[in-house]
């Protein structure tokens, strides 16, 4: 091939790995953070599902509600 073709194929192999980046960078969100802040989120996530489950426990316990009879 010429130079020409080689130039155009490479435009655009270009524009593919450009937005093959872009689509990657828009479907994985906190991609743009640093590890030690995707570090912070991932440590306040897992204390945010710790509580969750504590409370969730605490209100089986409770046994306040019964179950109505079917009539």
């Amino acid at each position: 091939k010429d130079s020409q073709d080689i130039h155009q194929e490479l435009t655009k192999l270009r524009t593919k790995i450009q937005e093959a980046r872009e689509h990657v960078v828009s479907g994985m969100p906190g991609i743009d953070c640093s590890p030690g802040e995707q570090q912070q989120h991932l440590a306040s996530l897992r204390d945010q599902v710790r509580t969750k489950n504590q409370l969730l426990q605490k209100y089986k316990s409770l046994c306040m509600f019964e179950v109505p009879k079917a009539s």
